[in-house]
């Protein structure tokens, strides 16, 4: 940029003053034109027959010859008489000779020839050096300012190879950071996002891992102990019974991997969800229904407040019907006696409530609730069924959906599970 548009720029304004007529006569006519000034000025104050014998006396301050020649005895081409009428200087071709009108008297105060100018190089060497000049500044301003916007695009590169060859290594926690109005920051935003997504993903697996081999060992380890104590029970009643735990552990088993196998799918990140309109009100009011006749402990309750039941809304019934089944099951698993189900529109969102009046979640495990294999304590149940994936699974549900999933107290004293997604 330095070299191509400001080089030239420069360059150009010089070339303009001075080379624009092919030599050096402007440069030589600003130097005499002081000269020719004083002279003259004295000159005139003298009658014309005095001219010739002051310039005479003026000579020898002079190191080149100067004298006064009327202009009708030099053969001059038309254009020179033109400019010494107009009062220019005018230079003899070769750069040797000024002359210069005095006054419109038809007398030339003649100046040279001046060695100075006959030994000056010629136009196109001048015009070389200077164009070299300026290539050469401008070449240095140009290096030096490249190297300081290299140097931090540099620094920035080794920062990222940096953090990358250790992720590589597995530091897992390894980020670029670099400033934010650097050019290379979405690289570093896009590593960094990269990089989050593989750690969640790495971790997730461990945690994952770990939990399905705590979650196996225990019915695993009752099913070698009720084999062993069924070889060696001596009565049928009591080979039946232990064949009876044996089934019942197999169907934990199986049940544990349903649920893995469930979540897995509700976790696949990349998955594209195929959404429908469908009417929330009766839906809503079916799917309670059903729940109601599978479990008859507890009544559930239904409430639409404030939601027109003919304005539908783009969702997907069989995971949604999942997601509200899970928070039943969950209420069922805490509540006392009431399940309160609350479908309502706020703003653009649609939302379902499933409170419970049972002993609520404290404040300080309601994100992790949603955890996988998250189990809080519940000294009033007895129920110890489900795998800590249900949650995790209402969680996913709604952020296919574009929302989230939350708990808060209910009103009515336990715990308030809510989905909320838009619904423009």
């Amino acid at each position: 940029v330095v070299n191509f548009v400001i080089v030239p720029i420069f360059y150009s304004a010089i070339q303009e003053y001075y080379f624009q007529s092919g030599s050096l006569d402007p440069y030589w006519r600003d130097i005499f034109r002081g000269f020719y000034h004083t002279i003259e000025t004295d000159l005139k104050r003298l009658p014309v027959d005095q001219w010739e014998p002051a310039v005479k006396d003026l000579q020898p301050h002079f190191a080149y010859p100067i004298q006064i020649t009327p202009m009708a005895s030099l053969p001059l081409p038309a254009s020179e008489v033109l400019a010494l009428n107009k009062g220019e200087i005018v230079i003899q071709s070769g750069g040797v000779v000024l002359r210069h009108q005095i006054d419109q008297s038809g007398m030339l105060l003649c100046m040279g020839p001046v060695p100075e100018i006959g030994d000056m190089p010629d136009l196109q060497s001048i015009q070389k050096y200077i164009q070299l000049l300026f290539f050469a500044v401008f070449g240095v301003l140009g290096l030096f300012f490249a190297l300081i916007w290299a140097l931090p695009l540099a620094r920035n590169l080794k920062r990222i190879g940096t953090a990358a060859a250790a992720f590589g290594q597995g530091v897992l926690e390894a980020r670029a950071t670099i400033s934010k109005r650097s050019s290379l920051a979405p690289l570093a935003r896009a590593f960094n996002s990269m990089a989050d997504r593989i750690q969640e993903l790495i971790t997730s697996h461990r945690e994952l891992t770990h939990t399905v081999s705590h979650e196996l060992r225990t019915p695993l380890a009752r099913i070698r102990f009720d084999m062993e104590m069924m070889a060696s029970a001596r009565e049928s009643a009591q080979r039946e019974r232990h064949h009876e735990a044996i089934r019942r552990n197999v169907d934990e088993l199986e049940m544990l991997i349903s649920e893995l196998l469930t979540y897995a799918r509700f976790d696949h990140h990349n998955f594209h969800l195929q959404t429908e309109l469908l009417d929330l009100a009766p839906w809503l009011i079916e799917l309670i229904a059903a729940a109601n006749h599978e479990n008859g402990r507890i009544r559930i309750d239904c409430r639409i407040d404030g939601t027109d039941p003919n304005v539908p809304s783009h969702v997907n019934p069989r995971f949604l019907a999942r997601a509200v089944g899970n928070l039943l099951q969950n209420a069922a698993r805490h509540s006392r006696q009431h399940i309160h189900v609350t479908l309502a529109t706020e703003d653009q969102f649609r939302i379902i409530h499933v409170d419970d009046d049972g002993p609520g979640v404290a404040e300080a495990d309601r994100q992790r609730i949603f955890e996988p294999f998250v189990r809080l304590e519940d000294p009033d149940s007895d129920d110890a069924d489900g795998y800590g994936l249900g949650l995790a699974i209402v969680r996913r549900v709604a952020e296919w959906h574009g929302g989230q999933a939350t708990v808060a107290d209910a009103p009515i004293g336990g715990a308030r599970f809510t989905l909320r997604w838009p619904n423009p």
